[in-house]
């Protein structure tokens, strides 16, 4: 082993902090930066284990696994990275450059060292450096990958042939008895590149992941095949044959995912949805555990991600029956169908409260969608959508119009990964789609935070709305947005919320029966005297006048 830190009592700390030659280790130099440990690792083909700080100069520890190529491609030496302070961002790039685990300096004791040293030890064991020996080793995680491919594809009830087929070999690894699937699915508005600003291949991701799952699946005791399906997808087959209890079963599966979401939060910092299945045994079991498990993991689409899923956090349609559930389904999808349709149609009124009612009609039914498989919903938002491009082509208007990037809409939702996403996306393509229409707007003209206060207004003028709650809204400060939405709209805050109240109360005027009071109230006045004086301020007639003109005219 050889101690890379620029610490010289850090170093001392190590050599006599644990009994290395009991572990069978022998520290046989060190290295004060790592531009030294790369001079020693260039010369000395013979070291198998490192303990690595992060920061020091000259060259430090990610500098030095990026210069020294051998350790992702040999697996060797296995590095174990330190450093004084949980520098997530710099943990996973450590990870991808082949480090096996990470310790926290203020956490650098024996009952910390030792599991992680030992863990190392194994991955030399596992890692030999007989070329046969890693080749059978890949072909035999080839073979596993390949088994669960098999059993999560092949639905035994319809070719119980080829799925008995495809599962041979796999008790070797597992048992048939209390089997759990479990499915992790990774946000991709969370993937390691986008949020490190580093781009990673594919490839590399999945490894990164994989690795994090398995380091902490090795720590238990549970009997386990892991698999990457893709890189937004892992699922896990386990057997838990010595534990008779489900009790027990459950608190060690808590434990476990509960860790493996910690540690994909921030060491690789990505979100996560985890389902897991209830238990069963026998071999055809497998396919019906991962559906249920991939399905329970979708459930992120309505709870948002950063959760755990199992059986009873899902209601399924069955809990109005089995005919009675999918009957209700059926008119709750004609309902959408139908509630969309009435959105489309009333964005051609001018009066925006119409179409913005009628989209919140739509969110309460859609409540009623938990339990769903996201792509059932999608249906629902797919037909609005086509209501729209009709009314889009109707109108001369196209997509990008809308939004500049927006060219195919239809493709762009399917990557939304929560319903609230999609709601929020679908209601800004509607009201951006009714400014167009009535010539609310005009392309390009306003800033992103002018434009967010201007389509708050524009829907909720007769509420009680304020500078103050808008700017708190977009995230500015009020003098801010004050200045900038003089400057763009061409009128201050209050002139422009006044002429949306005055042009609302102008049309309920025209409609016999409408009392001023309650047109006041309506728009937005509490006080009817004040209304009054708004009104013939921006008009020149009082409200009485005015309705007299529309009847004389």
């Amino acid at each position: 082993m050889m101690i890379v830190d620029d610490e010289p009592l850090v170093r001392l700390a190590l050599q006599h902090m644990i009994d290395w030659d009991s572990m069978g280790i022998q520290v046989v130099i060190e290295a004060g930066d790592g531009m030294e440990a790369l001079a020693i690792l260039e010369q000395q083909g013979d070291i198998d284990l490192m303990l690595l700080d992060i920061e020091m100069p000259r060259l430090g520890g990610i500098e030095l696994l990026r210069a020294h190529p051998a350790i992702v491609q040999k697996r060797r030496p296995v590095a174990i990275m330190l450093s004084a302070y949980s520098e997530y961002s710099y943990v996973r790039e450590a990870f991808v450059l082949g480090a096996i685990d990470f310790i926290v300096k203020s956490d650098m004791d024996e009952e910390h060292l030792v599991p992680v040293v030992l863990k190392a030890l194994n991955e030399l064991r596992t890692q030999e450096t007989l070329t046969s020996v890693v080749e059978r080793t890949d072909e035999e995680i080839d073979r596993k990958s390949e088994t669960i491919r098999q059993l999560i594809s092949i639905n035994p009830q319809q070719d119980e042939t080829a799925y008995a087929a495809a599962g041979v070999g796999i008790t070797e690894w597992l048992e048939e008895s209390n089997q759990l699937v479990a499915v992790i699915t990774i946000s991709q508005g969370s993937s390691v590149g986008a949020r490190t600003g580093r781009s990673l291949k594919d490839s590399q991701t999945q490894r990164f992941i994989m690795q994090s799952v398995q380091t902490v699946l090795d720590a238990t005791s549970m009997k386990h095949l892991l698999y990457g399906k893709s890189q937004s997808e892992y699922v896990l087959f386990c057997s838990f044959a010595a534990l008779r209890s489900e009790s027990m079963i459950r608190e060690k599966v808590q434990a476990a995912f509960a860790m493996i979401q910690t540690r994909l939060n921030q060491y690789v910092n990505v979100s996560v949805s985890i389902g897991i299945s209830d238990l069963a045994s026998g071999m055809k079991a497998w396919y019906r555990l991962y559906q249920q498990a991939a399905h329970l993991a979708s459930m992120s689409y309505f709870a948002g991600f950063n959760k755990v899923f199992y059986p009873e956090s899902c209601m399924e349609l069955g809990k109005y029956g089995a005919e009675s559930g999918i009957e209700h389904a059926r008119k709750l999808q004609v309902t959408l169908k139908s509630t969309g349709a009435g959105v489309a149609q009333l964005l051609e009124q001018s009066n925006a409260q119409l179409w913005s009612k009628e989209f919140e009609q739509m969110e309460l039914l859609l409540g009623q969608t938990w339990g769903w498989r996201p792509q059932d919903v999608h249906t629902a938002f797919e037909d609005l959508l086509w209501e729209l491009g009709g009314l889009l082509y109707r109108k001369g208007i196209r997509w990008d119009d809308l939004d500049e990037e927006l060219q195919h809409p239809f493709e762009y939702m399917k990557s939304l990964e929560t319903l609230d996403e999609t709601k929020t996306w679908l209601h800004r393509m509607c009201s951006q789609l009714f400014q167009h229409i009535h010539g609310m707007t005009t392309k390009a003209n306003y800033s992103g935070v002018v434009t967010l206060a201007k389509q708050f207004l524009d829907l909720h003028y007769t509420e009680d709305v304020n500078l103050t709650l808008i700017s708190e809204m977009v995230g500015v400060s009020e003098g801010y947005l004050s200045k900038q939405f003089t400057k763009e709209v061409g009128c201050n805050f209050i002139q422009y919320l006044t002429n949306l109240r005055i042009e609302e109360s102008k049309r309920l005027m025209k409609k016999k029966g409408n009392k001023i009071t309650d047109i006041a109230e309506t728009v937005g006045y509490l006080n009817v005297e004040h209304f009054s004086r708004m009104f013939k301020k921006t008009t020149g007639y009082s409200p009485k006048l005015y309705r007299e003109s529309l009847m004389n005219g």
